[in-house]
């Protein structure tokens, strides 16, 4: 136990592993309460939107643009627009033409919103879908409107009375449809709803670099047992009538105490206190191999390469492990610790 103490007490006298463990406490909380904060709403396709039109119908389309959950929307002149897409901090420019209404009222559709965008940019059309929904009631509407009038023996409703009547209509039992659509998980069992979201990738992106910083802070902690060996200290512990496991054990549980409270308040941050479970083990894996290199190697230089080394392709198998799940891919990194912490969080 005097030794476990002591190994907290090294751990918190060497500089560079506070000057680290704070820098990360730091980056960890701005990475959470930041990034974490608003992923949901920059996770949405950025678009610019520019309404010429003054009409009824060019602002509801334009409203159901901005309620939109698909899109994070840019207001704008055109200049600063187009400044904007060829950025690249926008997918596509928006044009509600300045006819938009009086063509709706006529039964003209054709060239009605325009689209800019890159040559090879395919969410375009995804895009264009998505508005050419948001159109569609206005369109239909008039279309009804103008059969409405072919019809013999119609009551002669105005634009305004017909609009007022379809309205009515809508909220009638046999006039109404819908979509049904029911979850299943990967198992066939029925859930109630998904988890899934639009920012569940800035999720797991910030998964991953809480990973990293974690991985950085049982690296650092480790360096003093290097050091420890080229000054002779570790040969000296040697001839005490102590276990060299027990010894090992020791520091073992010094730097996880030293290191955990960083790991259990991140963890707590992302997922309440199964994220504190997370990186809980995580750390306990992490500074068992940081200690292990560090016995194994017992020069400063040699630890320090090493360990970098290791940090750099844990954090590359998280990342890749990421992108290889959307685009389908080798599933061995899916088991390597950084991908299994992420998957963990997200879940």
């Amino acid at each position: 136990m005097n030794r476990l103490f002591l190994r907290i007490k090294i751990c918190i006298k060497d500089i560079t592993a506070c000057i680290c463990y704070l820098v990360s406490a730091v980056v960890v909380l701005c990475l959470l309460l930041g990034l974490d904060s608003v992923s949901e709403e920059r996770s949405a396709v950025p678009i610019g939107l520019i309404n010429d039109d003054l009409s009824s119908e060019s602002e509801r389309l334009r409203e159901s643009i901005m309620n939109n959950d698909a899109f994070y929307v840019y207001e704008g002149s055109r200049e600063l627009l187009n400044e904007k897409l060829l950025e690249g901090y926008i997918n596509s420019i928006v044009i509600i033409k300045e006819d938009y209404g009086l063509r709706i009222r006529k039964g003209n559709t054709d060239e009605i919103v325009e689209i800019i965008s890159g040559e090879d940019n395919k969410v375009s059309v995804v895009v264009g879908d998505i508005i050419a929904g948001s159109m569609l009631y206005d369109v239909c509407a008039e279309k009804g409107y103008r059969l409405y009038l072919k019809q013999e023996g119609n009551a002669g409703l105005s634009r305004d009375e017909y609009q007022k009547y379809i309205l009515k209509t809508a909220d009638r039992p046999d006039f109404q449809f819908g979509f049904e659509l029911e979850y299943r998980d990967a198992n066939d069992g029925k859930i109630d709803e998904t988890s899934v979201t639009n920012g569940m990738i800035y999720k797991q992106m910030i998964a991953g670099m809480f990973a990293m910083l974690l991985s950085l802070i049982a690296f650092v902690s480790c360096n003093g047992i290097c050091l420890e060996y080229e000054a002779g200290t570790r040969r000296r512990l040697k001839n005490l009538p102590n276990s060299k496991l027990l010894m090992n054990t020791a520091d073992f549980f010094g730097i996880y105490l030293y290191t955990l409270p960083l790991g259990l308040a991140g963890g707590y941050l992302l997922a309440g206190l199964k994220g504190m479970t997370i990186a809980a083990i995580y750390l306990l894996l992490l500074c068992a191999v940081c200690l292990l290199l560090s016995n194994l190697l017992k020069k400063t230089d040699a630890y320090q390469l090493a360990g970098a080394v290791l940090i750099i392709a844990l954090g590359v198998c998280g990342f890749v492990s990421v992108f290889s799940g959307l685009v389908g891919g080798s599933d061995f990194l899916n088991y390597t610790p950084n991908a299994l912490f992420i998957e963990n969080f997200i879940k």
